[in-house]
């Protein structure tokens, strides 16, 4: 049976999806690493930081599905999703909540990954 152009757009979305959610998790665990180790070149050995770094590099072979079925102006922006991410993941894992001007700019950058995503016709 061969997928249908709604398989690969469903396949392509939840790629993406995922490559957020790892690059939150990189993000995450590079600082968590460097808290501990320090902010020296020592702290790439941490395995920790490795952890992070294997993260990003995950989350950007997942992403590449995305980047080649769009164009780089809409998909590259819609990276700026991880930064709300990591707001989320900074507060309920490590108790690192933001103020309320501070959700007022992440509300902002979920609005505009949204607004850069239309497509216009």
């Amino acid at each position: 049976m061969q997928s249908g152009k709604g398989d690969e757009v469903i396949r392509t979305i939840s790629y993406l999806i995922t490559s957020l959610i790892i690059g939150a998790t990189g993000h995450l665990l590079v600082k968590e690493g460097v808290t501990r180790a320090g902010s020296s070149l020592m702290a790439f050995l941490n395995s920790t930081v490795i952890a992070g770094i294997v993260c990003y590099f995950l989350s950007m072979a997942l992403w590449l599905p995305f980047l080649a079925s769009r164009p780089v102006a809409q998909a590259v922006p819609v990276a700026g999703i991880t930064y709300v991410l990591v707001a989320l993941g900074a507060g309920f894992l490590k108790g690192e909540w933001l103020s309320g001007i501070q959700w007022v700019g992440v509300f902002l950058i979920g609005v505009g990954v949204w607004v850069l995503s239309i497509e216009v016709t």
